[in-house]
């Protein structure tokens, strides 16, 4: 079980190593300003050692736990400064178990169970809402289910998504366990806020959250179990909604029918619903097509009554099977269509695509009130998916249809980028983007539901489209750093390519193997990295292609291979000599075959790379030959990576003002492209070039500014920031 007092009695002494300079924001003083008040006016003189205060303020938080929620609050008010708390969208406030909201839970673990419709999320929304001034983090939701594969969750997706929802960049989120769990840790240690947790299944996916005690954890499940009994011994138990919440509900649904006209009808009616959300929701709007009749609330009471209708669910069938019946045959057909549409959620384009028909029915789908939409992304409401998906229909075609569509879309938007990167997969001819979205933001957005439909794909052996997807996604993870969301997809794509492949090496099978190499070495699993490298280079070899092809194969597996190597020199340190050497042969290797291939794309890149080996092997000299060679052939993005590296070889070998040269030229250069993902490069070089040109003022401002960015974001180089920022004391 984590500790989260010592986790964030860690965290709080970063940040106040970093306040008690003097020179920072207004937030980052009033913690300078309580960690005085605590611990003496001497921490006011200059930096201080994250070891001390680390101790020193673990046990004033374990010995004063007003000391520790004054600090906590100052921390989480200080994280939600300039940021807006996530904001729910569809919220019912309906009276719903008034009890629990008179005096709603204010931190802790709270257990709401009750059955599928029984309106749990809803009220754990309106418990949220009434404790939100308490947590300026406001509340996120996160739907356990969706991690869900059987009965098995991915419990880093969840922390993934909780994180996503608190506001930390996508490619700031650690692609390792190790490091996932630390950032984790830290956030939530350093934030007040409500989780929701939908559709948990047992204790383990609730003790994720449950250490963070000062935050408030609402889970809801409609299996009541032993292990989740434990977590709270006063569960909410949820029946039906109370006779005030189930009138004021069936009144908003069922359009201009007057209730009060027929309140013996309309109370048996709700008695018959059981009073439960989802079934009086059906009512309303089986009330609302019959508003023009007389006495519509008997009429319906009394149809029900003379076809055996008794209870919620034979109320909620009757509804659904009036409701297909109003509807026109190719509306119909598309509500059974879309109830198998991978992943449910879609949007107009790709449901259009999936039915092959008009928008038309599109829209007459949508004004049915068979769906709920968030954003630009709409689904059906889970009663009516699970009442169409018993219904006839050629889900295979739709799929097929949908399947071509996302696969041109995304390859399109792969072609549209650099011309000569390496594409082992089929590329489909005629493809061009003429989307007016950008073509990663398109991407990055449509992301889940190209990993739902490589799943499919996948499932119906549709071997060539998922290595399609998987190669054009390829652009979108290298720039966007999503490699965790990757992971799944490059292990069917590999599982394709050997497919296809039939036993004989392809190019396509060492292709899709580093890719998923990449993922692991990125996740640390080192040893599993090195097992499909090996492969893949082997097949890079065999491979029986033009000479001038496998020459470039060759080249883009030994790169991979000398990224691992150079990752794992970072996270292995007893082995950071070997490793670098290693590196070091492979790069060597990769620039010989592009020398002969006359490849010079890949030549600045690869020059560049082991230049900056050679570096952290402590050679810059040799480093700025490597340089040198690569400004010969380097352009764009990696011109400007090709100064970030020459400015650390010329600080290494002490020539500042060619230092400072070098970064300010691939500072303005990256800012111009917007290319956000080397900024903490861009910073580090600088608080090191400040040091070095005896500006310790300034270095340790710079690094004061990087530790309390870092530290916001729980990212995994914070520590590292503060052994540099102690340096310079």
């Amino acid at each position: 079980m984590i500790d989260a007092v010592a986790v964030f009695s860690s965290e709080a002494a970063k940040l106040l190593a970093t306040a008690l300079v003097g020179r920072v924001d207004k937030g980052l003083g009033q913690l300078a300003g309580i960690a005085r008040a605590k611990f003496g006016a001497k921490f006011g003189s200059g930096p201080v050692s994250v070891a001390e205060l680390r101790g020193q303020v673990l046990a004033a938080c374990q010995d004063d736990p007003g000391f520790c929620a004054e600090l906590m609050e100052a921390v989480a008010v200080l994280n939600a400064a300039g940021q807006r708390p996530p904001v729910v969208e569809g919220v019912e406030r309906f009276f719903n178990n008034a009890e629990h909201l008179r005096e709603p839970r204010e931190s802790g673990v709270c257990l709401i169970y009750g059955a599928v419709g029984s309106g749990k999320t809803e009220l754990a929304r309106q418990i949220a809402g009434l404790v939100r001034e308490r947590f300026p983090g406001g509340w996120i939701e996160i739907d356990v289910a969706e991690s869900r594969t059987g009965a098995v969750v991915d419990l880093a997706l969840v922390k993934r998504q909780a994180l996503l929802k608190l506001g930390i960049p996508s490619g700031e989120i650690a692609a390792d366990d190790a490091g996932l769990d630390q950032q984790f840790g830290s956030v939530l240690a350093t934030r007040l806020f409500t989780v929701i947790l939908d559709n948990v299944g047992s204790a383990r996916e609730v003790e994720l959250f449950r250490p963070f005690r000062m935050n408030l954890v609402l889970a809801t499940s409609s299996a009541r179990t032993r292990d989740l009994d434990a977590l709270d011994p006063a569960p909410i138990l949820l029946g039906g909604l109370e006779n005030e919440g189930a009138q004021e509900m069936l009144a908003y649904y069922c359009g201009a029918v007057r209730l009060d006209a027929e309140p013996d009808a309309t109370d048996a009616l709700l008695e018959m619903s059981g009073r439960m959300p989802s079934a009086i929701r059906e009512v309303g709007l089986s009330l609302a097509r019959h508003s023009g009749e007389p006495y519509p609330v008997s009429g319906l009471l009394a149809r029900y009554q003379a076809n055996g209708i008794v209870d919620a669910e034979g109320v909620i069938n009757d509804s659904l099977e009036q409701a297909f019946g109003r509807l026109a045959p190719e509306t119909a057909e598309a509500v059974a269509l879309l109830s198998g549409f991978p992943g449910h959620w879609f949007t107009r384009e790709t449901a259009i695509a999936y039915l092959g028909m008009p928008d038309e029915v599109f829209e007459d789908v949508r004004s049915s009130m068979l769906t709920e939409q968030v954003g630009g992304w709409h689904r059906l409401t889970a009663l009516v998916s699970q009442y169409a998906a018993k219904l006839p229909a050629d889900r295979d075609a739709a799929f097929l249809r949908l399947l071509s569509h996302v696969r041109d879309r995304t390859v399109a938007a792969d072609l549209a980028g650099d011309a000569g990167r390496l594409r082992e997969y089929v590329v489909p001819p005629g493809l061009s983007w003429t989307l007016p979205e950008d073509r990663l933001d398109w991407l990055h957005r449509h992301l889940g539901l190209i990993t739902e439909v490589v799943r499919a794909a996948a499932r119906r052996g549709k071997h060539v489209e998922v290595c399609q997807l998987a190669g054009a996604l390829e652009v979108l993870i290298t720039r966007r750093w999503l490699w965790r969301e990757y992971a799944e997809i490059s292990d069917l794509a590999v599982r394709a390519a050997a497919a296809l492949a039939g036993g004989e090496p392809q190019a396509l099978y060492a292709r899709t193997l580093s890719m998923r190499a990449k993922n692991w070495f990125l996740a640390r699993a080192f040893d599993t990295a090195d097992a499909d490298l090996r492969l893949a280079w082997e097949l890079a070899e065999a491979v029986n292609i033009r000479p001038a092809r496998r020459e470039r194969l060759q080249s883009s597996v030994a790169e991979f291979r000398a990224r691992f190597f150079e990752e794992q020199a970072d996270a292995r340190p007893a082995e950071r000599a070997g490793s670098l050497a290693d590196a070091e042969v492979w790069l060597r290797k990769a620039i010989a075959l592009d020398q002969h291939l006359e490849h010079g794309y890949a030549l600045g890149i690869h020059h560049r790379m082991l230049a900056s080996v050679l570096i952290k092997a402590g050679r810059p000299a040799e480093a700025m030959a490597e340089i040198e060679r690569g400004r010969q052939h380097a352009t764009g993005a990696n011109l400007s990576r090709l100064d970030m590296v020459a400015a650390r070889a010329f600080l290494a070998l002490g020539d500042l003002v060619r230092a400072r040269e070098c970064w300010s030229r691939a500072r303005a250069e990256l800012k111009s492209t917007g290319a956000d993902q080397y900024q903490w490069e861009v910073r580090e070089i600088e608080a090191r070039i400040l040091a070095a040109e005896g500006q310790p003022e300034a270095a340790r401002t710079a690094w004061g500014q990087l530790i309390g960015d870092a530290w916001k974001l729980g990212h995994p180089r914070t520590n590292e920031y503060i052994t540099e920022f102690e340096s310079l004391r």
